[in-house]
Formats: structure tokens, C-alpha cells, sequence
């Protein structure tokens, strides 16, 4: 009789299918996920993200950066022992341990379901980082799914990286919010410092922050939550041996110790510089040789991105000079010049406010219009404009519902989708005179208001804007730049962009090219009225007799500015311009003497400094060289430079213009700034020059030292809008004060290194009594001579010409076009 089969369950095979399915399940997950296409963990090194540019200052400070995402990385050497010390301690106590996956921590999370804390390694949330939105508000299948990933992309990480690397390229790609992505941008605009400079109790509130950035946000109204969650790290550093109890219980009781920096474009220092350097670093990167090939580019191939492939700016901008400028500019219009100037715009005829009395209605009209249209609110009305992301009239619709028609930022053109009302142009009219509430620009601070928006632009065009640029003559370095007042408000440049009257600032031009064809400081000119063709210019103030070159510049004589044109050819200084780096086209009239030419004052510094540096022009350079973001320079300046005058001729005209502000001609229009008052008191050797053009539309200074040569204007915006007397509107009154204000400044910082000494004297420059800063009726006999060559006047001192302008100097009179 055969054996029959047991029909008996074999319960110890079920066992072990049991037992087994779930290792079976998770190996099949893990192959599968491995199949599925993850990550290069080799590229984590150099990842394909967003890395900022950075823009750097001659004394190493950042001024700024150019990004799409607000990140720059640090080396791991660079990030403090007390910050890995609190992120291993918070995060991840096995770190140096587990290789990738901590089981330990993991079966901890399995037998307690997660109430006792995750088990995500830091290097496992390093993997979460490179999926970013793939697995946003998913089902828990799709969340197992991810972790299994991350587990694989773990332990790639870990046979790729060291554990410091691990920890550099973690800190490097967490996002602190607030435009903050990476510790180093992190430590940047919490506290305004560097990584290697955080301390303990800063550490561990960026390392608290890592779980939930926006829950433990330092920026929190309510700062018990955060200074809660400082304590947590704290706690752990303490549990773990980083920290003694008397340290933790220390730290646990500081304050929160933010240093908040907001990022933004229209924020931080040199704004305008950082806009107009935008510009020209794009230009630098698309530029092509001859046959068309990018001359620089990465190893690919492909184009640097500005926005992407974080390069290293390096400017010739100080911090320290940077910051003076600005004080300077805000200092004198807002203590002093904007309150004068609305006072007298004040005595406008109210149909004519804030213009000129004279102004035809037309011109008038025709001048609010165009302010109309380009403001935001008008071009957000006519549908040119997105409320919400700012996006310009090709990216928006009109479409139709429910009898209504609507403009829309519209998404199939890669707008936001938001949606507002077309309105009639009778509706527009009387949107933009409605009052509202709204914030304003003013000197002293914005302003809450109630206005129309039409009042707005009235309001803002009586505002008075300045700039200023400061250059080293001997490099050609800019060292300051300030293009306006307030970059949020108003965009324009006044430095590079901004083509104004310059005035009297260009009669230097006119003496040098004088000088040059053989005319010397101390020969006598006469300033009697001249007409040349039409044009018969007249002197303000009077003072029609004979004057030495050198005082009629100290005066600013508008008739012997004339002459001299006239008598040596608006070619010969036209000429020299050029030599001197004017690139703007000048007119080629006699009133070129006084300044008629329309240009900006990024030229007229750069001219000014030739006379400086012994009559050689160099460019006026503020990109010093470009790296990548591996430390390769890719470009370096290589600016143009010029001998557009002999020494000794440079020299006759430093000597000339010191007479303006030394007051050795018996007056001068810049003497003000040895004066008493707060932008006054400057003793030091200066040579400067004054400007104010017609109807006192323009205020000008040009002020020079053997190291740094600065120029300033001031004005509205509209050149219709202007002051309604010279004693106001003058460059003395207007923009001396802000160099004095900026150069006292300096002078005063002792990290500043800057001469206070008087012009070198070029070698072998003995030849007549002419070429020397001196009296006219001294003799050589009445000077001693110094240790640097330089005369030392011990004769008679010289006698204030007839007629020159006001001898106590309070108000020297200035020349203006008339």
C-alpha cells in the first residue's frame, strides 16, 4: 500500500515566507528605486543650483550679490567647531559613526512609531534636499517610497564624501528663508557676519532653525518659540559633551542677538553701483572675439550666468568711503538744503507747481503727462504692468466675463494669473485724483500720507536728488559712488546714466588748453564783456576789470572764460576734452566755455583727475577683476590711459584751482569750505572748483587731493524744477557742502589711509615765477622752499583785485550760463 501525502499545513515554511516578505518587499523597493533614475551624488559637489554672485569692496566687505537663489557656499574649514558641534548634537549624535543609515536610530523610530524623534541621518537629509518639490503633500506609499531613496542616495553619499564634506554641502543647501539659502547667507542676513564668526548662541539658533525654518524663525514676532528652540540645541550640546553646565545655563540666558540684513536689490550699500555694475559685468561675459566665440566661458563651453555660476565681483569701491558718501548726500539734504528748497518752491504760482514760474503751460502739461504714464499705478491701470509680479505688458491679456473686462498677467505666457479691472480712460482720470493713503519718499524718512496719486508725482518731483563719485587720480580706482538718494523710489543713476549741464566745473578745460599754447597762471586777462557772434555773455556779481588767469578761475569769471575760447579755438579744447576722456559729443559752440555741454558726472571726475596725476588720464575703473566660483580670474581691467597733458602744465592748473577754496586771491567761490560751518573747518591742501548752471538748474563741485579727486551734483530730477536765486541754487551752496561733509569724514577714519599733504611738484619744475601757486608782485627771492620742493611764501601777501567778488568770502558768487 503506497504512502500517502501529508495534508498537514507546513506552518514553519508560512513562518518563514512571513518572516521574509517584508525584507523581500523593502530589496525589490530598493532595486526598483535604484532602476528608477536617482540622483548623481557626485555632482553634489558641484551642483547644478543657483550660486550667487557675489560683489566685493576694495577693504573685502560684500556689497552685495546678483542671484536667483541668495547662495554662496563655504568651505567646511570655514564653519565654526561650535556649529558642527551643535548639528551633530541636534541631528545626527551617531553622525561620525553609522555609514549613511543609523539602524539603531531607526528601530528606535519603527518601535516607538516616531514619537521619540525620526531616524534621518544628516547625510539621508542631505539626500531629501536634492528631490526639493517632488514630494510635497504626497500619500504615505509615495513617502515610504521617498525614504527608501534617500536611504540608497545615503549611502552613495557616504562612499563618495567625507563626513566633513557631508556636513559643508548640507549647511550649503538648506534654505534659512528670507532670501537665505546656505549658512553662509544665512550667518549673513540674521546677524550680518561671516560663518567663521558665529558664535556659540548663534550657531545653535541657525542649527534650531534646520528642522522647521519658518516655525523657529528668529524673525518671529513672538520670540519664545525660537529662544525655546535655541535652548533645545543648547541642551544637546550639554548632553553630549560640547558644552559645561556652566556654558549651557550662560548661553541659554542672552538675548536673540539678530542683526537682521534684508536681501534686496534696492537695499544695502551702492545700490546705484551695484545696478550700473549689473550691466557692465553682462557685458563683459557676452563679449565675442572676431569670429564670434565667447572669449570667456566655462568648460563646457557655455556662457557664464551672472545669476547662477557664483562669481566673484572684486570692485574697487571702499566700504568705509562708500558709507561716508552716503551719510554726506543725506546729510546735507535733509539738515539743510531740501527744507530751503521747498521753502522757496513754496512762492510758486500753484497752477505751476512745483516748475518755474516761466514755464509755458504747455510744457507744463506736457511734462506731467509723461510723469503720469510712467508711473506704476498709471501703468498697472493701462494693463502695462502686473500688480502682483511686477511682469511688463507682453506677458499680460485682456479677457471678458460676465459683461466686465479684465487684464490678466496671463499664465500661458508665463505670468502669475492675477486678475484686475479694465477701466475706462474717465476712471483712470479720476483713480489717479483720488486721494488714498500711501508711503512717500522724504529726506528725513518714508512717510505715511494721504494723496492723489496725481499730488504724488507733484510731490516727489520737488524732491532734490544728488550724486557722487570719488576716484584715486594715481589708479583711476573708483573708491565711492552714489547715484541718487534712494534707490527703491527712484532707479535713474546720476553718476553714469544722467547727462546734466555741467557749468563752470569745465572752465578748466578751458584754462588748461590756454596754458598749454603758452599762457601763464600770473599773465593778466581782461574780463570786459566780449561778444562772439550772437553770444555776449555777462559775469555774475559784476567784475569787469583785469584779472590774473589764476583769479579770474578762482572767480569763476565768465567773460575771461570766453575770451580764453575765443582766443585759443573751441577746437584746441574740444581736443583736449577728449584727451582728458570726455566721450560725450560736445558742442562745438563758444558757450562751451562756460559749460553748456550736457554730460556725466562719471566724465567730469575722470577729466578732473588728470590734473591730479600729473596730467595723465586713466579710466575711471570700479571692476578690478572677475573670478569663478573655483578662484579662476576670467578677466582683469585693463583700463585706458592717457598723457593728455605735460606735468608741469597739470601742475600750473592744481595750483590755479587751489585758489578757488585757499582764498589767495582775496575771495574764490569755493572758500566756504574752510569756513566754519558743520561741512566747513577743511585746512588741508584742496584743490576744487565750482558750477552752477543756467537759471540755477545744476549745482556742481569738483574737489581734489593728491589722493582722491570728487565730484558732486545736485538738482531735481525735472531741470524745470530748480531754485529761484543763485545765493541757493549755487554749486557752492548746493554741492560743496556735501564734499566737505564726505572729506571730513574721511579725514577722520582712522582705517582710511589718505595724504594730507599738499601736490607733489613735478620734477625740475623750476622754470618761472608763473608756474608757482604765488602772488602776482612776489619775487622769487620771497620764497623758501620745503623738503618736497614746494614753495613757502615769506613776501608781502597779495591784494584782492577790484571788483572780485565778496572779500569775507561768506557768499562768493559763482558763474552760471546766462
Amino acid at each position: 500500500m503506497s504512502a500517502q501525502k501529508s495534508t498537514k499545513p507546513n506552518y514553519a515554511k508560512r513562518l518563514w515566507w512571513i518572516g521574509l516578505s517584508p525584507l523581500i518587499l523593502v530589496t525589490l523597493l530598493m532595486l526598483t528605486a535604484f532602476m528608477s533614475g536617482l540622483p548623481n551624488v557626485e555632482a553634489l559637489a558641484n551642483p547644478k543650483i543657483n550660486l550667487a554672485t557675489e560683489i566685493i569692496s576694495s577693504d573685502g566687505k560684500v556689497l552685495g550679490s546678483y542671484y536667483k537663489e541668495n547662495r554662496s557656499d563655504v568651505r567646511f574649514e570655514n564653519i565654526p567647531t561650535h556649529m558642527v558641534n551643535a548639528l551633530i548634537a541636534t541631528e545626527d549624535a551617531r553622525f561620525r559613526e553609522h555609514s549613511g543609515i543609523d539602524f539603531k536610530g531607526l528601530l528606535r523610530a519603527v518601535l516607538k512609531l516616531g514619537s521619540d524623534g525620526g531616524a534621518s541621518t544628516l547625510t539621508q537629509q542631505l539626500a531629501k534636499l536634492q528631490f526639493t518639490k517632488e514630494y510635497e503633500n504626497v500619500s504615505i506609499f509615495r513617502r515610504v517610497w521617498q525614504k527608501i531613496r534617500e536611504m540608497i542616495i545615503a549611502a552613495r553619499i557616504e562612499r563618495t564624501y567625507t563626513k566633513d564634506e557631508i556636513i559643508a554641502l548640507y549647511l550649503n543647501q538648506v534654505d534659512f528663508l528670507y532670501q537665505a539659502v546656505g549658512v553662509k547667507s544665512a550667518a549673513r542676513v540674521y546677524f550680518n557676519t561671516i560663518p567663521d564668526s558665529l558664535n556659540i548662541e548663534q550657531s545653535a539658533m541657525l542649527v534650531g532653525m534646520l528642522q522647521n525654518p519658518s516655525r523657529w524663525n528668529p524673525m518671529r514676532k513672538d520670540t519664545t518659540l525660537v529662544l525655546k528652540r535655541r535652548e533645545v540645541v543648547l541642551s544637546q550640546m550639554t548632553k553630549y559633551g560640547f558644552l559645561s553646565e556652566d556654558d549651557y545655563n550662560s548661553y541659554r540666558q542672552k538675548p536673540r542677538g539678530i542683526d537682521f540684513q534684508r536681501v534686496s536689490h534696492d537695499e544695502g550699500p551702492a545700490p546705484y553701483f551695484r545696478e550700473v555694475l549689473r550691466s557692465k559685468i553682462e557685458d563683459i561675459l557676452g563679449e565675442k572675439d572676431e569670429n564670434g566665440q565667447l572669449i570667456r566661458k566655462k568648460a563646457d563651453g557655455t556662457a557664464f550666468n551672472l545669476y547662477q555660476d557664483g562669481l566673484k565681483v572684486y570692485t574697487s569701491i571702499d566700504s568705509r568711503m562708500q558709507s561716508h558718501a552716503e551719510w554726506a548726500v543725506e546729510e546735507h539734504l535733509s539738515k539743510e538744503l531740501q527744507a530751503a528748497f521747498s521753502k522757496d518752491l513754496s512762492r510758486r504760482k500753484k497752477e505751476n507747481y512745483p516748475f518755474y514760474n516761466g514755464i509755458a503751460s504747455k510744457d507744463r502739461d506736457r511734462i506731467l503727462q509723461q510723469a503720469i504714464d510712467e508711473s506704476e499705478r498709471h501703468q498697472v491701470l493701462t494693463g502695462k504692468l502686473c500688480p502682483e509680479c511686477k511682469r511688463p505688458k507682453s506677458y499680460i491679456s485682456i479677457i471678458r466675463r460676465d459683461g466686465k473686462s479684465y487684464f490678466t498677467c496671463a499664465e500661458d505666457k508665463g505670468g502669475c494669473g492675477e486678475e484686475w479691472e479694465q477701466l475706462s480712460d474717465e476712471a483712470i482720470v479720476q483713480v489717479m485724483s483720488t486721494p488714498v493713503k500711501m508711503k512717500v519718499y522724504s529726506h528725513k524718512g518714508y512717510k505715511d500720507t494721504l494723496l492723489s496719486p496725481m499730488d504724488s508725482i507733484k510731490y516727489h518731483k520737488a524732491i532734490l536728488h544728488a550724486s557722487l563719485m570719488a576716484v584715486e587720480p594715481s589708479t583711476g580706482h573708483v573708491k565711492a559712488w552714489v547715484g541718487g538718494i534712494d534707490f527703491k523710489y527712484f532707479k535713474f543713476d546720476n553718476v553714469y546714466q544722467s547727462r546734466r549741464q555741467v557749468g563752470s566745473t569745465f572752465k578748466p578745460l578751458v584754462y588748461a588748453t590756454a596754458l598749454r599754447m603758452g599762457k601763464r597762471p600770473s599773465d593778466m586777462v581782461s574780463a570786459a564783456r566780449i561778444c562772439i557772434g550772437n553770444w555776449c555773455p555777462d559775469n555774475s556779481g559784476g567784475g569787469y576789470g583785469d584779472y590774473s588767469m589764476k583769479c579770474a578761475l578762482a572767480n569763476s569769471v565768465n567773460t575771461v572764460s570766453a575770451r580764453l575760447m575765443n582766443d585759443y579755438g573751441v577746437d584746441n579744447v574740444v581736443h583736449l576734452a577728449k584727451k582728458m576722456g570726455i566721450k560725450t559729443p560736445l558742442p562745438r559752440v563758444p558757450s562751451l566755455s562756460l559749460g553748456v555741454a550736457e554730460l556725466p558726472l562719471y566724465e567730469m571726475v575722470g577729466a578732473t583727475s588728470t590734473f591730479a596725476n600729473n596730467g595723465v588720464y586713466i579710466e575711471p575703473t570700479f571692476i578690478l577683476r572677475i573670478e569663478d566660483k573655483n578662484g579662476s580670474v576670467i578677466y582683469e581691467s585693463d583700463p585706458i590711459i592717457d598723457q593728455a597733458l605735460d606735468p608741469s602744465v597739470a601742475y600750473q592748473m592744481i595750483s590755479m584751482m587751489k585758489s578757488v577754496v585757499d582764498g589767495s586771491c582775496g575771495s574764490g567761490t569755493g572758500v566756504r569750505l574752510r569756513g566754519g560751518k558743520a561741512y566747513g573747518g577743511i585746512s588741508y591742501p584742496t584743490a576744487g572748483k565750482t558750477g552752477t548752471t543756467q537759471n540755477n538748474t545744476d549745482g556742481w563741485f569738483m574737489g581734489l587731493t593728491p589722493d582722491l579727486v570728487t565730484g558732486v551734483w545736485v538738482g531735481a530730477q525735472d531741470p524745470t524744477v530748480r531754485f529761484a536765486s543763485t545765493a541757493l541754487g549755487q554749486g557752492a551752496n548746493t554741492g560743496l557742502p556735501i564734499y566737505g561733509y564726505f572729506m571730513k569724514k574721511v579725514y577722520a577714519d582712522p582705517d582710511i589711509k589718505i595724504s594730507k599733504g599738499d601736490f607733489k611738484m613735478p620734477e625740475g619744475f623750476r622754470e618761472t615765477q608763473a608756474s608757482l601757486n604765488i602772488n602776482e608782485g612776489a619775487s622769487l627771492e620771497d620764497f623758501d622752499w620745503d623738503s618736497d620742493g614746494g614753495p613757502i611764501q615769506t613776501g608781502p601777501p597779495q591784494e584782492t583785485p577790484e571788483g572780485i567778488g565778496d572779500e569775507s568770502g561768506k557768499l562768493p558768487t559763482d558763474s552760471i550760463n546766462d
